[in-house]
């Protein structure tokens, strides 16, 4: 039996970054919007958390906390803002690949420069059909000096040694936005990694966009069901109509599962599991689905404001699947896992040729 209560260092740790969230993010999403990143004290703040080193290991400056603490401090701020924590998480998504690094010294440079708040660092997985010409999306600040990048278990250390391009954001406009091109790094390392371990690195990174997303499916819950117990329509609030209710309690359903699975998959990390990588894809998966329906609904049951920037649903809705497209997106999330199920390259091609 799976115990999810939290232990009481961690509830406690919770406890203080949704205070944090409710008092300082949650009054200022728009400003920060517009001035493309968090207020200073609030990033102060979180670098004493430290938000970065949570999930780190010691051995790269880390306070291996674990990366269950991880996963819930960031589902807790995603819920009053989730739009700087690209920027004002680092090494955020890429821990995975640096603790997998086979050269652990060049590993604790990268480390070592995201800890101090110098740089920055992104992720990608290449489509080895299609091919990459760089990177489209990474957060602006501090500033992107580092990518690792994947094509099928070939893990990739890119350092930004040229220039990076600014692009218009279309969610997460307060960690800033850039687009590099792959012309202007220097690779600094180049390794073969066993289908495990490779797997285990898409997968931490997908768990740290799926609990943010879980932050975000909830506070679209929470907003829907206050905006339909106010709003009264037909002599009874709109939460109150059959279809409605059904809807919002499928949502709420779908968010609780959510945020089970996720915490449940960083606990396997944790706790050293070989599967630990699939069952992290598997919450990918379950809660990129949760977070679509339950900021889809949020902007059908605003009706017109949902799609105005007076209410929050609009954004909710893009940053929800902005997180969807990470990690090589639904394709290579579902190749991993039908690999792993199957131990076959291809489950398709490989029920294809046995007819």
């Amino acid at each position: 039996m799976r115990d999810f209560a939290l232990a009481p260092e961690l509830e406690e740790l919770r406890a203080a970054a949704e205070r944090l969230g409710r008092a300082e993010l949650a009054p200022n999403v728009r400003d920060a919007e517009a001035a493309g990143r968090w207020p200073d004290g609030v990033l102060d703040v979180l670098d004493g958390f430290p938000l970065g080193g949570l999930d780190v290991p010691e051995s790269l400056g880390g306070v291996d906390a674990g990366l269950l603490a991880k996963v819930v401090i960031l589902e807790t701020l995603a819920q009053f803002d989730p739009s700087g924590l690209p920027g004002a998480d680092r090494p955020g998504a890429t821990t995975g690949a640096l603790i997998a690094c086979p050269d652990q010294a060049l590993a604790a440079e990268v480390a070592a420069s995201c800890l101090d708040g110098s740089a920055q660092s992104a992720f990608t997985v290449i489509d080895p059909d299609n091919g990459s010409t760089g990177i489209d999306w990474a957060p602006a600040w501090p500033a992107l000096r580092w990518i690792w990048a994947m094509e099928n278990d070939t893990l990739r250390l890119l350092e930004v040694t040229g220039t990076v391009e600014p692009v218009i954001a279309l969610a997460f406009q307060a960690s800033g936005s850039v687009r590099v091109g792959f012309d202007q790094t220097t690779e600094r390392g180049r390794w073969e990694l066993s289908p495990r371990v490779a797997l285990e690195v898409r997968g931490r990174a997908r768990l740290w966009g799926a609990a943010i997303c879980v932050g975000i499916a909830q506070a679209a819950l929470e907003e829907t069901i206050e905006y339909t117990m106010d709003r009264v329509v037909f002599g009874k609030p709109v939460a109150h109509h059959q279809g409605n209710a059904f809807d919002i309690a499928y949502v709420a359903a779908r968010v609780h599962a959510a945020r089970l699975v996720v915490r449940d998959a960083a606990a396997s990390f944790d706790r050293g599991e070989r599967d630990a990588g699939f069952w992290a894809t598997q919450a990918w998966l379950e809660v990129r689905e949760a977070a679509f329906h339950a900021t889809n609904v949020g902007i059908q049951l605003l009706g017109g404001h949902g799609f105005i920037v007076d209410h929050l649903a609009e954004k909710r809705f893009r940053e929800a699947r902005h997180l969807a497209m990470a990690v090589g997106g639904l394709d290579a999330a579902e190749f991993d896992v039908a690999a792993e199920v199957l131990d076959v390259p291809d489950a398709l091609l490989a029920s294809l040729e046995q007819r």
